[in-house]
């Protein structure tokens, strides 16, 4: 009779291997490594200047760029595993408070991927602030309307 080998039941509490470093390891370790990148996400960062407030905080968040293989596959753009290792997929997130805006991007180039979604969070901005803008403006036009139609 072969003797099957019995599993140690503490195995399953012990730490597992490491694997290779995950597409997000791989860039939040270029994020923190490299003083020429670290440089260019702080000129990035300071482009919302006229967004945020003293109480803003400003995070640039390395995600996991195999997640993206589904979002994708289903905009035609399929990529096998090891073209999604390649890519390094960044967000940039504003908090203050309770809210928080983020916008992300994915490239093989770290510094378009951080240039992307610098791109998206401040055209986002844009679209937020021209709508509050347009709701002021038509708020002041109906009150001075309101105003006027009283004095006659």
């Amino acid at each position: 009779m072969a003797k099957r080998k019995v599993k140690d039941p503490l195995s399953l509490f012990r730490k597992k291997r490491k694997k290779a470093a995950s597409g997000a390891a791989r860039t939040e370790k270029l994020i923190q490594d490299d003083p020429d990148l670290k440089s260019f996400v702080y000129q990035q960062i300071a482009e919302f200047q006229p967004y945020v407030t003293a109480t803003t905080v400003a995070a640039v968040i390395a995600k996991d760029p195999q997640k993206l293989a589904m979002e994708l596959e289903l905009k035609g753009q399929g990529r096998s595993t090891n073209q999604l290792a390649l890519l390094h997929r960044v967000a940039i997130r504003l908090k203050d408070g309770d809210s928080s805006i983020q916008q992300e991007a994915h490239h093989e180039n770290i510094y378009e991927a951080i240039r992307m979604a610098k791109e998206k969070l401040l055209i986002r901005l844009d679209e937020i602030q021209d709508e509050v803008i347009s709701k002021k403006d038509r708020i002041d036009e109906i009150n001075q309307a309101l105003q006027n139609q009283f004095k006659h």
